[in-house]
């Protein structure tokens, strides 16, 4: 059984100053552009983890497109779903990063992304139904979501959602379908909760408002960098602590796509009946990696990493 994947299929433009960002003029730097998209790069990401995947998403009759499906060939990833729009140009995405390599300010032109409706969806109904997990992301339509989420209700199927951004995650408060995990950092949990001034440690409160607002929803994992990794189990209102070696700044070359690698490396886990705390760790090792690479997927990304435990060093059940 394969892992269904349907989301933003996009190219990245990055660029990078060799000294501290000067705003509101030209700044010396690096600027480098790769396929991109948080599905394509998660499709990308369990391609090298040697996970069957099928991608369903749309790109432009264009350039950009061609581009991305003779990657996406040369990767053998299955591409027959994609869908190739006469509509609209190929999805953009356009970061620049600070002087730590960490994302300043992103613009994202997925315009594109409305090709995937209902009726793409029901076309490829079987697809989804026959596989082990379908993942998500807040790029698509709240009515595509909760379609999808409807075709697989009372099924064998998981779902992984990804929250994406502070805004898109905000999708969320009008879905009633049910998700089996929901993978966020905490900033987009704070924009989610509408809590701002909410404390990392102050799980409590996080288990509280989510459980009451957010009962749909089964599985919570909430990345905050070196500060760790939260879980929180809806149902029996159980949260577990992870905590993440902290990477050097002298190794982080782009933090672009972590987030996206931790999603894959959990994901990994969950699709070979790993357990909680297994899954978690296979996403720690899988962002730490990417976190010292140029690539949005990292090259040196494979099952091998997962061998030796290191990335979750200390996990505790809270109360």
């Amino acid at each position: 059984m394969s892992v269904s994947i349907i989301g933003g299929i996009n190219i990245d433009f990055k660029g990078s100053s060799y000294q501290k960002l000067s705003l509101k003029t030209s700044n010396p730097g690096r600027i480098f552009y790769s396929s991109g998209g948080v599905s394509r790069n998660v499709a990308h990401n369990l391609c090298k983890l040697e996970v069957p995947v099928n991608l369903f998403g749309v790109v432009g009759n264009d350039v950009f497109g061609e581009i991305i499906l003779a990657e996406l060939n040369t990767l053998k990833i299955n591409t027959n779903f994609i869908k190739i729009s006469d509509n609209y140009r190929t999805g953009v995405y356009l970061a620049i990063l600070d002087q730590k390599k960490d994302m300043l300010v992103s613009i994202s032109d997925m315009e594109i992304i409305k090709e995937i409706n209902v009726n793409y969806i029901e076309k490829h109904k079987d697809t989804l139904l026959h596989s082990k997990i379908v993942f998500l992301e807040a790029n698509l339509e709240p009515q595509v979501i909760e379609y999808t989420l409807k075709i697989l209700e009372n099924t064998d199927v998981c779902t992984v959602f990804n929250a994406v951004s502070n805004q898109k995650v905000k999708k969320l408060k009008n879905i009633i379908g049910k998700i089996d995990y929901l993978t966020l950092n905490f900033s987009e949990l704070k924009s989610l909760i509408e809590q701002e001034n909410l404390n990392f440690s102050d799980y409590k409160s996080i288990q509280k408002i989510f459980s009451e607002e957010f009962p749909n929803i089964f599985n919570l994992i909430i990345t905050n960098g070196e500060e760790g990794v939260l879980f929180f189990n809806n149902q029996l209102k159980k949260t577990e602590f992870f905590s993440v070696e902290k990477v050097k700044d002298s190794e982080i070359i782009d933090a672009n796509g972590a987030g996206d690698a931790f999603t894959s490396g959990f994901i990994y886990g969950i699709y070979n009946d790993a357990d909680i705390e297994k899954s978690i760790e296979y996403g720690i090792k899988a962002a730490r990696i990417t976190l010292k690479s140029p690539k949005t997927v990292a090259d040196e990304l494979s099952c091998k990493i997962f061998g030796v435990r290191s990335g979750a060093r200390d996990r505790r059940s809270l109360p």
